[in-house]
């Protein structure tokens, strides 16, 4: 029996059948092999990337394309939960990852390397013993960080070896420590560190900081030594919770110094001194406690107590930030003497100790 030949119509029909079939393929294989192509073959630069403790596949994703390292966050979360990376994941700071790689090349890195870095924020306002806390407790541990080399170095300027370095150490007078000279900021420190490479780290940052913001010049310009700029910012850091009332209470203590009068007699009178002096006297589990008496009565002995002791702190009382030590640096004129804190944290300031009973009248502190 003699087959039917197939139609003209019905070929080119299989034909353009065959033709959708393999364009689809080919469509979805370009596009699905696009996603995980690098996002820029041709940017070789190395880019800091932190995973923090707890973050998943998700959020990693999201981070990843928000610094420009990975094209598709959903191509990645899908290839990372195949590779396991949500219970493999180290957290820490990755320092070789690249827009120049895969996505399965940087999934590969984060399972398989050990993080280069762990980021450590160094806060405002606090005080040796707390930043020595502050990079013991990091994660990923630093593994050659030692508290007890720390703590020695920063309280013996003279026993650290690269004190040479660092011209703010040279302002130090003898037997001080090197409280408040640390500069707070958020650092990426090696995991293999020491304590010298840490300090190391952060005497440059507070040379840097230094250094491009004038402030041993505009110091000067008002009478300061660059020391004396970090112990009056140290003060501010703790009195002040906003930044516009850092300059106000700049000059209420710059004229407390250099325009004494009968009233304030050369007495800073400021209670973080008196908290630092206390603390220091009998190191707590918490430091920078409220004070349970009035100034002149908690650790008066003390140099660091400015309620019986006239003129400056021997030494900063903490780290300042560099908004504390630009208005340290260069406090605005007043005739103000006295400030309040309000109870939303704001001050109010006083030429007289007659107008500021009376600010206490108007904001009662209870």
């Amino acid at each position: 029996m003699k087959r039917k030949p197939r139609s003209r119509l019905s070929i080119i029909l299989v034909m353009l059948l065959g033709l959708a079939i393999f364009g689809s393929v080919y469509y979805t294989w370009n596009t699905t092999t696009e996603v995980f192509q690098p996002a820029n073959s041709s940017d070789t630069r190395r880019v800091s990337f932190e995973v923090a403790k707890g973050d998943n596949a998700t959020t990693i994703a999201d981070k990843l394309k928000q610094s420009g390292l990975i094209r598709n966050p959903l191509a990645f979360r899908l290839w990372a939960r195949v590779r396991g990376l949500d219970t493999h994941l180290q957290a820490g700071v990755y320092d070789k990852l690249s827009p120049s790689m895969t996505i399965s090349q940087i999934i590969d890195q984060l399972l398989e390397a050990q993080p280069d870095a762990t980021r450590i924020l160094v806060k405002e306002g606090v005080r040796l013993e707390q930043i020595a806390q502050a990079f013991s407790a990091a994660e990923p541990k630093l593994v050659n960080f030692k508290e007890a080399d720390f703590l020695n170095y920063t309280k013996h300027i003279n026993k650290f070896p690269d004190a040479g370095k660092y011209p703010i150490l040279k302002t130090v007078p003898a037997n001080r420590s090197m409280e408040g000279l640390l500069f707070p900021a958020t650092y990426d420190i090696p995991i293999d560190a020491t304590a010298q490479d840490v300090m190391n780290i952060m005497l440059k940052a507070t040379t840097d900081a230094i250094q491009k913001n004038n402030l041993e010049k505009l110091g000067k310009d008002h009478k300061l030594t660059l020391y004396q700029v970090f112990i009056l910012a140290s003060v501010i850091e703790r009195e002040a919770r906003f930044p516009d009332d850092r300059p106000g209470v700049a000059s209420v203590y710059w004229n407390r110094i250099f325009r004494p009068n009968d009233e304030t007699v050369s007495l800073l009178q400021a209670d973080p001194t008196v908290q630092y002096a206390r603390d220091s006297q009998n190191p707590p589990k918490t430091y920078w406690g409220q004070l349970q008496d009035s100034g002149g009565n908690v650790a008066p002995d003390s140099p660091w107590n400015t309620y019986t002791h006239q003129g400056w702190p021997p030494t900063p009382i903490c780290s300042p930030g560099l908004a504390s030590l630009q208005a340290a640096a260069s406090p605005p004129h007043s005739d103000n003497y006295f400030f309040l804190a309000k109870k939303d944290g704001h001050n109010v300031y006083a030429k007289t100790k007659a107008d500021f009973e009376k600010l206490l009248a108007q904001y009662p502190q209870q």
